[in-house]
């Protein structure tokens, strides 16, 4: 660097430290100013905070003895303080009670509440704010308050606020407005003309009718504040007597006193009903209130009703009904021709007097007392007693009374009509024990008997009533339609229309009805018509006979027969499960039914034969149903071998819609041998169509079938398996024979190469004799047994396809010779004792395939005994069709997990040089081609047991 930037720096140095002391002179002046400042606030900090708890002190104190409820809260609703008012309005625990205001509110307040809290935040201040809250008990109130923010440092920290409950004041308030609001639509409405006046005459109040009834073309409110003096002046020329009118109005009003039913005359005619009621506050005298009402017609009706009384007197004096009018003391006031021939007595003995002393016995009197103070109270009776005639007869009288008024609506006593019913009560009396006598008649018979108006059920007897399932009261409810079983009514309907054509009486009817549990019965009907003096048809007499059991016995008979003869000499499945659905669906009255044979070995049921929508025009099954064991309703009945009857399958879970719903199931399992083969199943559109009768049939049909149908079902089965095993023999003959050559070549061609390799190996030896160390001799040994065991391997392998491949002749073997002649050929070490504990039988087969049988177990035997003392036990049991033999020692033995291993191909669980894991392959071969069976009994370090049984009849 050279000296002019070197100066250049020094330069921009000088003037970088006197920057800098300028500013650090700057900062400290500006700090102490600070300084000053920090200690100006501080000290005004310390007035005002000062200031603030002496009027938090004086607040406190106003605030805790104020009359309505105030408190503090935070800005989130908290409440920081309160007074005991404050605590008593929210029903809270104490002061100290810690509960947010929102907690309190009213649900549909909280819109409400938001835009307060909004308007407070905003302005600073919220009054005459109202909000339903619910109280900690619960209790709902109308709260009205006065909120405003409490400040610290320019910034909102809470609020304060005073409230108190207007619940009592509002609701008083709502009421009050609610009932000047009824008082004025009630004034309004009324067909009275009303005229409110103060105590200076002035018009508070009208209603539409007095503008109406006067013809003041104005409204009633045009009327408020008028003179009332001057308005009767102005229309006193609307009445008959206009100064009167006037001068009556004047009288009335200086006396102020009640006027109740002051008649007006008015110029047309009309006649008007004033009353003047005053108006009091205390004793003084607040105005009053003019009402008028058309009576008219009232008038009117009144006259002409007295006019149209003594019109009828006359004629009342010579009816047949007796007619006695009294007064409200029982004294008699006028009485007719009729009555006092009833009674004996003459018009002078009976006018005046009084009628309850003097035509009633001392037990009647009571009932004649009781029925005039109903009169009195403006009540209508009609009632009997026993009256004595003059002569002392006690006669029975029906009398009719009815209360008389005057023409202001008073009652002023009572009007009777007599009725002598003497006779008429002795021919009842003889009509209801005769009635009494008919009753016990239908109520003891056996045949039901309904009685009918239009069809609607009046009254049964406990026959029909037993017979359908429904009480008296439930019938009642009912009509004969309602308990019609739905089929072809034309030609009962056609009955009916005959008897109310009057053409015929009663007709005799074949016909079916549904009981209360759904079931149904076939009736025979024979309905009766009792009819009026018109001849017009009154009742329905209907006699109902059960005949149910007789006609399902016939049909069962027939179901059967037909049945029987129709599948006789069929021995084809189709054929018979054909017959038997068309046969059962016609006794059924069924739209659908259905034959299932189960397979027992898939576990399911399949649809062999159908009668219904579900067979196409070619006789073939549309959509065929298969159903495994235990679904649906059909299924279970599968499953549990029971029958089941099903009145509304809406209901049942299982059911398994198949072409279209129905509500009516009735299954039936076909069971031969205790073993389910078959199913009759049938459906019905309607609920309750089938009945426990009809289950009890098929239960019969399908004992009666099952055996024909087990028979079919076998010759089917058999030709199918005859076909099936005749196709097996032919494949299973071909495929043996394929098998044997291939195992042949496969032998001769494996054998070459080790026979070769086996000469290579002596060769080797020879060549080098002398030479090779013993541990190559030993390997070269190794070799030589590994190809013998191979060798054997290949043979085994041979021996093993041909077991069942060779067709050779069946002899007489005596299987004592057998045994002897394997004790010849295998080697039996001296440890080893072997002993026949049975001789044995001679059975036909092959000797060689025998005598490999026993001797593989044998050596296997051989083998595997590792005991000191060896045993091995022979035995021979004679098991009927079976003979049973065993092959026993006391060798290792054989884990549990390896029991159906071992008689698997190449599967040996030692390592031994002599075993191939073919032998045990080869002698369970053996056994299942002469039908038997074999298994073992083996515990590791114990020993093993091999069982196997060969069939006699081999």
């Amino acid at each position: 660097m050279n000296e002019v930037s070197i100066e250049i720096l020094e330069r921009a140095l000088i003037r970088e430290r006197a920057a800098r002391r300028q500013a650090e002179k700057i900062l400290e002046n500006k700090s102490s100013e600070l300084f000053e400042t920090a200690q100006q606030l501080k000290d005004s900090n310390f007035r005002l905070e000062k200031l603030v708890n002496q009027k938090t002190s004086e607040l406190k104190g106003i605030f805790d003895n104020i009359i309505d409820a105030y408190l503090v809260m935070d800005l989130d609703g908290n409440i920081l303080k309160m007074n005991a008012a404050a605590v008593t309005e929210l029903s809270l625990d104490d002061l100290n009670d810690k509960i947010n205001l929102l907690d309190l509110a009213d649900p549909e307040e909280l819109n409400n509440i938001a835009k307060a809290y909004k308007s407070l935040m905003e302005t600073g201040s919220i009054n005459n704010f109202e909000v339903k809250m619910i109280t900690k008990n619960g209790i709902q109130k109308l709260i009205h308050a006065n909120f405003s923010l409490v400040y610290k440092n320019k910034k909102a920290i809470a609020a304060q606020g005073i409230f108190r409950n207007i619940t009592d004041q509002r609701g008083s308030e709502d009421k009050l407005i609610e009932s000047e609001n009824r008082l004025s639509s009630l004034i309004e409405n009324l067909d009275s003309a009303v005229l409110l006046e103060d105590e200076d005459r002035k018009i508070i109040l009208a209603n539409s009718k007095f503008c109406e009834l006067f013809s003041i073309p104005v409204s009633p409110d045009s009327l408020k504040g008028e003179d009332s003096l001057a308005a009767a002046n102005e229309s006193k020329h609307s009445f008959k007597y206009p100064e009167d009118f006037i001068s009556r109005i004047t009288n009335i009003f200086e006396k102020k006193q009640q006027v109740l039913g002051d008649e007006l005359i008015m110029a047309d005619g009309t006649i008007l009903e004033r009353d003047f009621i005053p108006i009091l506050k205390g004793s003084e005298y607040k105005g009053h209130l003019w009402t008028f009402k058309n009576i008219t017609l009232r008038k009117k009706y009144a006259e002409s009703l007295e006019a149209q009384k003594q019109k009828y007197y006359n004629i009342i004096a010579n009816m047949n009904l007796g007619l006695v009018e009294v007064d409200n003391n029982d004294k008699i006031l006028m009485i007719n021709q009729s009555f006092l021939k009833m009674s004996g007595y003459t018009e002078d003995e009976l006018f005046g007097k009084e009628a309850g002393k003097l035509l009633h016995s001392e037990d009647t009197s009571r009932i004649v007392s009781k029925e005039n103070n109903n009169r009195k109270k403006g009540e209508y009776n009609t009632y009997e007693l026993k009256a004595e005639t003059k002569s002392k007869e006690v006669r029975e009288w029906l009398i009719s009374g009815a209360p008389n008024y005057d023409d202001k609506g008073q009652v002023i006593g009572s009007i009777g009509v007599f009725l002598d019913i003497t006779e008429a009560k002795r021919n009842t009396e003889l009509i209801e024990e005769q009635r009494k006598q008919l009753d016990i008649i239908v109520h003891n018979s056996t045949i039901g008997i309904v009685l009918t108006k239009r069809g609607q059920i009046i009254k049964t007897n406990a026959a029909l009533q037993n017979m359908i399932g429904y009480s008296e009261s439930e019938l009642q409810m009912l009509s004969i339609n309602d308990l019609s079983f739905d089929e072809n009514p034309a030609p009962f309907k056609a009955y009916i229309k005959k008897m109310y054509a009057d053409k015929v009486d009663h007709f005799n009817y074949t016909k079916r009805y549904i009981k209360k549990d759904g079931s149904i019965i076939w009736t025979k009907t024979n309905v009766n018509i009792a009819r009026d003096n018109d001849n017009k048809v009154k009742y329905e007499v209907v006699f109902i006979e059960n005949t149910t059991s007789n006609r399902q016995k016939s049909l069962i008979i027939d179901l059967i027969n037909n049945l029987t003869k129709s599948i006789l000499d069929k021995t084809n499945i189709i054929e018979i499960s054909w017959e038997i659905v068309n046969i059962i669906a016609a006794y059924l009255n069924s739209e659908d039914c259905v034959i299932y044979l189960v397979d027992h070995e898939k576990e399911t049921t399949e649809q062999i034969a159908v009668y219904g929508a579900k067979l196409d025009i070619d006789s073939q099954i549309i959509n065929k149903l298969f159903l495994p064991k235990g679904k649906g309703i059909v299924g279970s009945v599968v499953k549990s071998g029971k029958s089941e009857l099903v009145n509304d399958t809406s209901k049942d879970s299982r059911y398994v819609l198949d072409d279209e719903m129905r509500f009516s199931e009735i299954v039936v399992p076909i069971i031969s041998d205790g073993v389910v083969i078959g199913v009759i199943d049938s459906e019905h559109k309607d609920k309750n169509h089938f009945n426990e009768e009809q289950i009890k049939t098929l239960e019969s049909v399908a004992s009666l079938v099952a055996i024909k149908l087990k028979t079919a079902v076998s010759i089917r089965e058999r030709k199918k398996a005859e076909a099936r095993n005749e196709q097996l023999v032919i494949e299973l003959e071909k495929s043996n024979e394929e098998l044997q050559e291939y195992a042949h070549v496969v032998s001769h061609d494996l054998k070459s190469p080790l026979r070769s390799i086996y000469s290579l190996v002596d060769w080797i030896k020879e060549d080098n004799a002398g030479r090779f160390s013993e541990e190559t001799k030993d390997n070269l040994s190794l070799i030589n047994l590994t190809l013998e065991k191979m060798d054997q391997l290949i043979s085994d392998v041979l021996e093993y396809s041909s077991v069942n491949s060779e067709n050779r002749t069946k002899v007489e073997v005596n299987l004592n010779e057998v045994i002897e002649d394997i004790f010849q050929i295998v080697y039996v070490p001296d440890h080893i004792k072997i002993e026949l504990k049975t001789s044995f039988p001679s059975i036909m087969g092959n000797r060689a395939r025998l005598q490999q049988l026993f001797q593989n177990l044998i050596s296997n035997a051989l083998r595997y005994t590792d005991k000191k003392e060896g045993r091995i036990e022979i035995s021979c049991k004679d098991l009927g069709d079976f003979h049973e033999f065993y092959v026993r020692d006391n060798g290792i033995g054989i884990a549990a997990e390896y029991h159906e291993k071992i008689f698997k191909i190449f599967q040996s669980l030692h390592q031994n040089i002599e075993s191939t894991g073919v032998g045990l392959s080869i002698v369970k071969k053996i056994v299942e081609s002469y039908r038997g069976k074999i298994w073992l009994d083996s515990t590791p370090g114990i020993g093993t047991t091999f069982y196997f049984i060969l069939r006699k009849d081999l």
